[in-house]
């Protein structure tokens, strides 16, 4: 029994193939997925764009309106901290218990 589910996707990295079919079931069943983009305190990470491509995956797989308009988190994991958009504080984890 599942009442949601937490996609976790690295901010340098992006949605990797086991995403797409995860997702994909996720989906099928009417679930709504709240997105997390982790590690975007990486020199690397690139953050909006991943966010673009999650939003192109759920597309492809034929998310509802309803799912196409998910919630987002971006945290650094080993920064302690986590932010519902990035220009927002950066100080704990307290947007990933909401």
């Amino acid at each position: 029994m599942v009442d949601g589910v937490l996609v976790l996707v690295d901010a340098a990295d992006g949605p990797m193939p086991q995403t797409k079919f995860v997702v994909g079931k996720a989906l099928s069943q009417g679930l709504r997925p709240i997105v997390v983009i982790n590690k975007v305190d990486r020199a690397d990470a690139r953050a909006q764009a991943v966010h673009n491509e999650i939003f192109d995956l759920f597309a492809a797989l034929d998310a509802t309106e309803a799912q196409l308009d998910f919630p987002t988190v971006f945290a650094s994991g080993r920064q302690g901290w986590a932010t519902a958009a990035l220009d927002m504080p950066r100080k704990d984890l307290a947007p990933l218990s909401s």
